[in-house]
């Protein structure tokens, strides 16, 4: 089978499934494992504002949704050389890809027609149910079965239950608390998610201010950038407008960067974004081959 995935959670999926060989083509946020980066890429941003401020970041992005703009754009032509049978993408956030309809007419330009497989998950069950759907699109439903119930297991809510709360901040100006299934994390970790009103499961992140986080702190203060990795974050909470910003918030357990896959992206890494919160909340050293950094006003310390 031929799969082409422009979604970085549907392609580690793909790969924790065991059908690593199955890809030939990703979008250029798909970079992970390592290898994928060799893969053709089909699917890129049309802006390459990376190292740009998070608020100038955020600027782009919403006037471009106000007018109705792809972020994105699909190379038909790649596309269709690379002929796949079955491709993954998602409906819930147009920042996050392309999405269904958008993907489908690429395919309707590329002059192909393979089956396209959005996915939309919203809570962490949700995410754990993905993984079926993508083993059943692969033909290998027992795979995703034992997967997913791996890490249901290993995420289970746990007996453990604190009075701390944790805020997951998703993105540094404006800050976002994380929504859809990071209060599923903390919940799982034990600990309530901070500021969580009487909305319904899986409901978006709420852009917050940090005046409101440090008038109400948190016991523990997770920062994970949607799309940036560790130093990528560092960077930004060096300059000393963020930076007082966030040590403004003073967080009893402490703050922590952490890579964005563990939080943002709906896949297996999910697992170890609980298990983190676990370690964090003990104060217990973490030791798995997770980039985390504690932080405080100096910085990153370790």
């Amino acid at each position: 089978m031929r799969v082409v995935s422009v979604l970085p959670s549907a392609t580690e999926i793909v790969c924790a499934l065991g059908h690593d060989s199955d890809l030939v083509g990703r979008s250029a946020e798909c970079d992970a494992p390592e290898w994928v980066r060799r893969l053709p890429v089909v699917m890129a941003p049309r802006t390459n504002d990376f190292e740009a401020a998070s608020g100038a970041i955020d600027a782009r992005v919403t006037a471009a949704r106000e007018r109705g703009e792809s972020l994105y754009r699909i190379d038909d032509r790649s596309l269709g050389q690379l002929r796949p049978d079955v491709v993954f993408t998602q409906d819930l956030c147009g920042v996050c890809s392309v999405t269904g309809p958008e993907l489908e007419a690429a395919c309707r330009a590329a002059g192909i027609s393979p089956r396209v497989v959005s996915l939309s998950p919203r809570t962490l069950e949700d995410v754990w149910d993905s993984i079926e759907v993508v083993a059943a699109a692969l033909d290998d439903a027992e795979a995703g079965r034992r997967l997913a119930a791996e890490l249901r297991r290993r995420t289970s809510v746990s007996r453990h239950r604190r009075p701390e709360t944790v805020a997951v901040v998703e993105w540094l100006d404006p800050p976002i608390v994380a929504g859809l299934w990071a209060p599923d994390m903390v919940a799982a970790a034990g600990a309530r998610p901070w500021g969580l009103g009487a909305g319904p499961a899986g409901a978006p992140g709420r852009r917050v201010s940090w005046d409101e986080l440090a008038r109400s702190p948190p016991d523990l203060l997770v920062l994970s950038p949607c799309s940036f990795p560790v130093d990528r974050s560092l960077r930004e909470l060096a300059a000393p407008t963020v930076r007082a910003q966030v040590a403004s918030v003073h967080a009893p357990r402490g703050a922590y960067v952490v890579d964005e896959a563990y939080f943002s992206r709906p896949g297996p890494r999910l697992a170890d974004g609980v298990e983190l919160l676990r370690h964090l909340l003990d104060d217990e050293p973490w030791e798995a081959p997770m980039p985390v950094a504690p932080w405080s006003s100096a910085g990153a310390t370790a």
